[in-house]
């Protein structure tokens, strides 16, 4: 198990750890429950010893261990070492993480936004493997993005670029959690679908499932499989939303390739055909005939190969 790197993947349920080779493979994986209303140093503590766990129980030598990427959700600052903030995990601000893994291991270590580190390992070893260029869009509770251009992550000029979900699609629409009306992640993330569902039930469109608070994107997705109107109305509309969105992206970034990832992926076809339909109609033909729209191929394990990419990357050990 020599030259492998770990990759950690922070979330505000689980956090989850691997150990990856140089070509992109999970060798060895945990994952526990993140304690996220806990202190920043229970937290901090949390992921130290996950590191140590995860290397240990894969009976790896320290000198097998090249170092350690960190995906986060939030923003961190522009110099790659403390996450500013992150809303998955409330108590958390201006968190010098890196620096608290380097000095714990004695091993180089790379900090990323966790969007950005999923993009990254969809081009290093999944779908975009054969492009220089995508944009991924994490379809969740929320809409993440991450920008690939000319093989290197774009990050902005402030650390804070791809934040696809909070591009305003309408401009007199509800109320986004960032603040502003009408973003992506309003209409097109599983929060927003299932809002949207319940107030069609609520306009007395019938359906096999009932207005209750535990209506999730999977019990909706579940009932368009067998056929019900009410879903498969509310996934056609979000394909639309997501269609809307990524017109926006061709016409500004022109990509190779647009990856989409998350849960609400689960919807398959049904999410896909209106997506397809809409840019067709909608996008520059010069912007949409070569851009490529598929579903992520490395799944959950997106956030936990790309950080370790990301540590690769950065020392560059492979191009």
């Amino acid at each position: 198990m020599d030259n492998c790197s770990v990759g950690i993947d922070l979330g505000g349920t689980n956090l989850k750890a691997g150990i990856v080779d140089t070509d992109g493979k999970i060798l060895h994986r945990l994952s526990v429950k993140t304690h996220s209303d806990a202190d920043p140093q229970t937290i901090s503590n949390q992921i130290l010893e996950l590191i140590a766990e995860i290397i240990r129980s894969a009976q790896a030598k320290a000198s097998d261990i090249i170092g350690i990427g960190l995906g986060s959700p939030g923003l961190i600052d522009k110099t790659g070492e403390t996450i500013l903030f992150s809303p998955n995990l409330p108590r958390w601000r201006n968190i010098p993480i890196k620096r608290m893994v380097s000095e714990r291991f004695s091993k180089p270590c790379v900090l990323e936004n966790d969007a950005n580190a999923a993009a990254w390992g969809e081009k290093w070893a999944g779908a975009g493997k054969e492009v220089g260029s995508l944009v991924m869009l994490t379809l969740g509770t929320g809409v993440g993005g991450g920008i690939v251009i000319d093989n290197k992550l774009w990050r902005g000029a402030n650390n804070v670029a791809a934040e696809i979900g909070h591009m305003v699609i309408q401009t007199d629409g509800p109320q986004c959690k960032c603040g502003n009306r009408g973003c992506v992640e309003v209409y097109a993330s599983a929060t927003g679908m299932v809002r949207r569902f319940k107030e069609l039930l609520k306009s007395g469109i019938p359906s096999l499932l009932k207005v209750s608070s535990e209506i999730t994107a999977k019990m909706i997705n579940d009932a368009a499989l067998q056929g019900d109107k009410a879903s498969l109305d509310v996934i056609e509309e979000t394909g639309r939303y997501l269609g809307i969105a990524l017109i926006n992206i061709m016409h500004v970034l022109n990509p190779e390739m647009i990856v989409l990832a998350g849960g609400m992926i689960g919807s398959g076809e049904l999410l896909m055909n209106p997506i397809r339909q809409i840019t067709t109609q909608r996008a520059f033909e010069a912007s949409y005939k070569d851009t490529k729209i598929v579903f992520s191929q490395l799944g959950n394990d997106a956030g936990i190969i790309g950080a370790a990419g990301c540590l690769l990357k950065e020392l560059e050990i492979f191009v």
